[in-house]
């Protein structure tokens, strides 16, 4: 199949409004791909974590009955607490974003007025999926090495049922080699377009975000893989959990009723009334 025909049929109009957006900075492409690595994230961050935080401080029995670990409670106090060092990662990511930009374009990664075609854009999709998954799961793992978790850590685990904007509640180690690298450096790798960059930027943080909320929400990706990982330590290092399975570190959650649990919801009973189990003992 020609790929250009494939874009053609279903990227006209998004075509014509990306050309309008390099229009408007007169053809600056490296000037739309700086704007979109803070914006695309920052703005699927703060939605996500922003909506959750809601819930979290008024705590609407309608939406408190899909959290699942029930027993534990967000406090004020404590959301305020993460929220200064969340604000200080913000800052901290802020040079390393700016080197990126610069590698990328020395690397000539596709700034263009052109959309890639639908074939371009899922291959570099998968690329940067798996660059992260490989990239997230051995720093991560790392980090549980005993000489690194207590200093390093150990900080992100002070939440053993997270909250949404915990995703980045990390020592500045961590938020660096562990979030921002892997986030990047998919689209360093396969020199995707500005598009692919900041949908991928975008749909990420929007995950993270949902798998650290400690909500199974219906139709909305759902938190089990990450929030077992806070519950027991030692399981579900990565990502989507495709080299966990390899190295066979998700054993006890594929044993467990949170492996049930892990699937779009598609109705509004709660999840853990669909896979009722006694809850099982933290452990660290």
């Amino acid at each position: 199949m020609d790929t250009n025909f494939s874009s053609n049929i279903s990227g006209t109009i998004l075509n014509h409004q990306w050309n309008k957006l390099h229009d408007w900075y007169e053809g600056d492409g490296e000037h739309i791909r700086f704007i979109g690595r803070f914006l695309a994230p920052l703005t699927a961050y703060w939605l996500v974590g922003g909506f959750f935080m809601i819930v979290d401080t008024f705590k609407p029995n309608f939406l408190t009955k899909y959290k699942v670990q029930p027993d534990e409670e967000v406090t004020m106090p404590r959301l305020l607490g993460a929220l200064r060092v969340v604000l200080i990662n913000h800052i901290i990511s802020v040079p390393v974003v700016l080197l990126f930009h610069w590698i990328e374009i020395w690397r000539g990664c596709d700034m263009g007025r052109d959309l890639p075609s639908i074939p371009r854009f899922l291959i570099d999709a998968l690329g940067i999926v798996l660059c992260e998954e490989i990239a997230f799961y051995y720093s991560h793992r790392l980090l549980h090495h005993p000489r690194l978790y207590k200093h390093i850590h150990k900080k992100h685990h002070e939440w053993t049922a997270p909250c949404s904007i915990t995703a980045i509640y990390c020592h500045p180690v961590e938020q660096i080699f562990s979030n921002l690298i892997p986030v990047y450096l998919g689209p360093l790798v396969t020199g995707c377009h500005t598009s692919v960059q900041m949908v991928w930027f975008f749909i990420g943080l929007v995950e993270t975000c949902f798998s650290h909320s400690g909500y199974h929400l219906p139709f909305c990706p759902p938190p089990e893989f990450h929030d077992f990982h806070h519950m027991k330590f030692v399981n579900n290092f990565g990502a989507i959990g495709l080299l966990d399975r390899l190295h066979n570190t998700d054993n006890l959650f594929k044993n467990s009723v949170y492996s049930k649990r892990r699937r779009l919801l598609l109705r509004f009973t709660p999840i853990l009334e669909l896979y009722p189990e006694d809850r099982e003992k933290k452990t660290k």
